[in-house]
């Protein structure tokens, strides 16, 4: 004859680490109830809601912070409105029909703007100033953002802070016809 231990006795043994009198029955994980029956005690754990990473937001957050932008100057920028603008600002979702490539966008503003506000020594006046001054014969960073050239838009702000000096490399002259041989020649 078996006794089954009561309650108190059980749950004694199993905080001080002794072994259980009786076996006690593992249910399946029901991922709708919050509520688990281990043995005779009812364990209960919060719902889980999945949230996502708030990358655009954290993102449009430091674009603006590190140029000092307002959101219709980030929107122009980014080829949106100001009010997508606030609206990503305050964790709405972007839908995809709507917002067309404006995640690559964001990422590529992102990435550029956050090498140049490195090159400004972290200030966000010297940021802007690079981003929006243009360096001699070609377009701007901000202009070369607007077109989809985030790697023109790095160089363009390169040449901002330290503009190309005429030299070996780079000409003041273009090339004459039969000036130079080809490389396989």
């Amino acid at each position: 004859m078996t006794t089954v231990p009561d309650t108190a006795n059980l749950l004694n043994d199993a905080l001080v680490g002794s072994p259980l009198e009786c076996i006690v029955v593992r249910p399946h994980l029901n991922t709708r109830l919050a509520l688990w029956i281990v043995g005779d005690w009812n364990a209960v754990f919060p719902t889980l809601a999945p949230r996502r990473a708030p990358d655009l937001q954290r993102m449009v957050f430091k674009l603006r912070e590190w140029t000092g932008w307002s959101a219709r100057q980030l929107g122009d920028v980014i080829g949106t409105s100001h009010t997508t603008v606030y609206g990503i600002e305050a964790g709405r979702r972007v839908t995809e029909g709507h917002s067309g490539d404006l995640r690559c966008h964001i990422a590529d503003a992102y990435d550029v703007i956050e090498r140049i506000f490195l090159l400004g020594g972290r200030d966000p006046n010297a940021t802007a100033r690079l981003l929006e001054t243009a360096p001699v014969g070609r377009r701007s960073a901000v202009e070369e953002l607007q077109a989809g050239q985030p790697s023109r838009a790095y160089l363009a702000a390169i040449d901002v802070l330290r503009p190309r000096l005429p030299g070996l490399l780079v000409a003041e002259h273009p090339r004459q016809t039969g000036a130079t041989s080809a490389l396989h020649e």
